[in-house]
């Protein structure tokens, strides 16, 4: 689980992130290869890669990239196996956005680690992410936003944005709400804590400064900064979209929206894609002339 620990409204909130696009398409999955805790790009496994001793964070993303240039198409992400077995879950994943910098691909490349870290049945305890370690406010510059802002109120042909954008230099700003918004922001529910709460606390262990104020200074000046970042993306997403942001949600506000989207088509006849007929295969499950 990856959260991104963030301040709101007096209050503090650990916020998690996933990847809408990965869907779990097996549970409890075995295959004699023993692909657990890996991922699977047209059949190249990232734990024979070059890239998987790189200590980079964004690793993950370059494999996945360097493996779809010819075949751009979903992925598997297995995840590590289950404590009193050798049975894991699989992920089919979507192509992560176009690149727009290091650091969007760093966070993606964290999401990618968080699935493969998984183990079934069992509830981690989560990575905290800070934002501005990944490097977005060198990025995400108030200079750079203000020139957008200018751009977008001085033109109001939308189509000549983009080249507007690239001729400055700002590309990257307008790009990072798309690359942002590949991911669910869902507020984890019971931590949500009053600013006033925390400053008290760490004012009486300010005295002795232990470890537990240690931590807690820096769990507080995370989520202070990420607000700071998070408030960037939203000033942008204002003024190019000329409404409020609603990336982050509590579970409750996502199954309502859910609710309010559906829309009722007739069933289909599902057919199997390129990863599920790799998943029969390794099982011995599928016959490519089902396909025929």
């Amino acid at each position: 689980m990856l959260i991104v620990p963030i301040v709101s409204h007096q209050n503090f909130y650990d916020v998690e992130i996933r990847l809408k696009n990965a869907k779990k398409i097996k549970t409890n999955f075995f295959s004699q290869d023993n692909n657990e805790n890996d991922i699977i790009v047209n059949r190249e496994k990232f734990s024979n890669s070059i890239f998987k001793n790189s200590i980079e964070e964004n690793a993950p993303t370059d494999f996945i990239r360097a493996k779809s240039i010819n075949y751009p198409r979903n992925f598997l992400v297995t995840t590590k196996q289950t404590n009193d077995s050798k049975s894991y879950d699989v992920y089919e994943v979507a192509q992560p956005p176009r690149r727009v910098n290091e650091c969007l691909d760093k966070l993606y490349g964290k999401a990618i680690t968080d699935l493969k870290e998984e183990i079934p049945g069992v509830e981690n305890r989560g990575r905290y992410v800070s934002l501005e370690k990944l490097g977005m406010n060198e990025y995400l510059t108030e200079e750079k936003i203000d020139k957008l802002q200018e751009i977008v109120a001085e033109e109001k042909d939308q189509s000549k944005w983009p080249e507007l954008f690239e001729r400055e230099g700002i590309a990257d700003v307008s790009s990072t709400l798309d690359f942002i918004n590949s991911f669910e922001w869902t507020v984890v529910s019971g931590t949500t804590i009053p600013v006033t709460s925390i400053q008290d606390t760490l004012k009486s262990l300010s005295v002795i400064k232990t470890k537990d104020f240690r931590q807690l200074n820096k769990y507080y000046i995370m989520a202070q900064k990420n607000a700071d970042i998070y408030r960037k993306i939203s000033r942008i997403h204002r003024i190019m979209y000329d409404e409020k942001m609603t990336l982050i949600q509590s579970e409750r506000q996502k199954q309502l929206a859910k609710k309010q989207n559906e829309v009722y088509k007739p069933k289909e006849e599902k057919q199997p894609t390129d990863n599920e007929k790799l998943i029969s295969l390794l099982s011995g499950e599928y016959d490519e002339r089902q396909a025929a």
